[in-house]
């Protein structure tokens, strides 16, 4: 039994804090939680292109916004510039890692006797 069925909402006292959004983009990622429908005829190629084309634009959207920080310093948050190097250099590793794995899988294959 959880503490949420023991306890109804007059058990409760506090202080409560009404929470707002001050900008749209830092509840982004909740909002579009859902995973992606990937239709079955879609060819592995097409997959990896689009994987490398977002990996691409992660690294551009990295860039640009600490070109941004650079040029204006007053026209962007610290830790914005810093969350989108960790995303991109995230998705940069990820992609290494899916490349090195072919590669060592087709070593794998052509070595096979």
């Amino acid at each position: 039994m959880s503490l949420l069925n023991i306890m109804n909402e007059s058990a409760v006292s506090g202080n409560f804090v009404g929470m707002k959004t001050t900008n749209n983009l830092h509840m982004k990622a909740v909002k579009n939680s859902d995973p992606k429908e990937i239709p079955a005829e879609s060819a592995f190629a097409d997959l990896v292109k689009q994987g490398l084309t977002a990996t691409n634009q992660d690294q551009l959207d990295s860039q640009e916004i600490f070109v941004k920080m650079i040029t204006d310093p007053n026209s962007v948050e610290v830790h914005d510039v810093s969350i989108a190097m960790a995303k991109a250099n995230m998705s940069l590793q990820m992609t290494k890692s899916i490349v090195d794995g072919a590669v060592q899988a087709y070593k794998d294959i052509i070595n096979m006797r």
